[in-house]
């Protein structure tokens, strides 16, 4: 039986997949892993990478190949054929800590290991298993290694080890997002919502950190390091010069978050309601950041904006979102968005550069006193 499916999307990832699969195939308990690498249409030799690992490893290691269909595409070939207990994605420009994956493996088969009666043994399909599993991970540039754990002002306040359930998490008010990097789900949950992403556009991660939770029952956190994520690669997508280009597929990837909360929300509890609404608040307010403060002055476009105003207030108003955006820094309080929707231009450039002064000296002195 394997506990933990990996999918692997890969776009021309030559270069650094071999140190992608290493960290996974080198586990002492590598048999309980099924790896999927899914080859999206690379140009480059990521195709026969992968097929040699198939072939030193066969029964751990599969490779799909498909045409280029971008993030999401990759992610629905993959889940259909996944045979993990867990399924836990990884991009192929980063990896994992091998010891720790060891010790996740372990975890796993804690759980689904079957539970002795006087009379049989419990079948694992009728174990109640933690719906998601959230881990640390580390975030690296070229000169920043930052551990990132789920907690507040460095509180953490769940009981490692431990299933909540979800709504009870999320009343809390401790977690107000997730990110894909640390979630790791069982396979059944999403093939039960027929789980599928966008595909043709990339960003599509954010969907993988929200569509779930909206079914999930319960919730368990690890005290684990697992993912390894780099940002010290040129043009990897998350690079400002990148996102600033693929402005585009980032409303298009909101546009499809939206239509699946108004699909769905009915059903959701009160408690998980409420999360979500202000979780989608969030997205927007991503979006009027990268406008209003992100994006050089030389490629904003206030037509862009002012369609994005119209396209999203119909749907602010039928659920009563008020989406309000203020510096990071907490100290200077003007709200971006009432500003933009009341003068129809940006802050002054000063004040910018001012905000952009006062933010970086409160993260500075954020990450020193409270991340670990």
């Amino acid at each position: 039986m394997k506990l933990l499916s990996i999918i692997i999307p890969t776009y021309n990832m030559a270069a650094l997949l071999p140190r992608c699969l290493d960290s996974l195939v080198s586990a002492k308990q590598a048999d309980l892993l099924d790896i999927l690498v899914v080859n999206d249409g690379s140009k480059d030799n990521s195709l026969e990478i992968a097929q040699g690992y198939a072939w030193k490893y066969p029964t751990i290691v599969h490779v799909i190949d498909k045409p280029n269909g971008n993030y999401g595409s990759t992610i629905n070939a993959a889940l259909p054929v996944a045979t993990g207990q867990y399924v836990k994605v990884l991009d192929s420009d980063d990896w994992f800590d091998t010891v720790v994956l060891d010790e996740l493996l372990t975890t796993i088969g804690n759980f689904v290991s079957p539970v002795k009666t006087e009379s049989s043994e419990q079948s694992v399909s009728s174990i109640q298993l933690p719906d998601m599993l959230v881990t640390h991970f580390t975030q690296i540039g070229a000169s920043t290694r930052e551990v990132y754990r789920y907690n507040t002002m460095g509180r953490e306040p769940y009981e490692y080890g431990k299933v909540y359930g979800l709504d009870e998490v999320l009343k809390d008010g401790y977690i107000r997002f997730f990110l894909m990097h640390a979630l790791t789900y069982r396979t059944e949950l999403l093939r039960k919502i027929g789980y599928r992403q966008t595909e043709g556009v990339s960003y599509t991660d954010t969907e993988w950190a929200c569509y779930p939770t909206f079914y999930a029952a319960t919730i368990c956190f690890l005290n684990l390091n697992l993912y390894q994520y780099n940002l010290d690669r040129e043009g990897q997508t998350m690079a400002p010069e990148v996102l600033m280009k693929s402005v585009r597929q980032l409303q298009t990837v909101t546009d499809a978050m939206l239509a699946y909360y108004e699909a769905h929300a009915v059903d959701l509890s009160p408690v998980r309601r409420s999360w979500m609404e202000q979780y989608y608040i969030n997205r927007l307010r991503i979006l009027y950041k990268i406008y209003l403060l992100d994006m050089p002055r030389a490629d904003f476009n206030a037509d862009d904006l002012e369609q994005i105003d119209a396209k999203y207030a119909p749907i602010c108003k039928r659920n009563g979102w008020k989406v309000k955006l203020y510096p990071e820094n907490k100290i200077i309080r003007i709200d971006y968005v009432a500003y933009w929707q009341k003068h129809h231009h940006r802050w002054p450039e000063w004040l910018e550069r001012l905000n952009h002064s006062v933010d970086v000296c409160v993260k500075w002195l954020y990450v020193r006193l409270f991340r670990r």
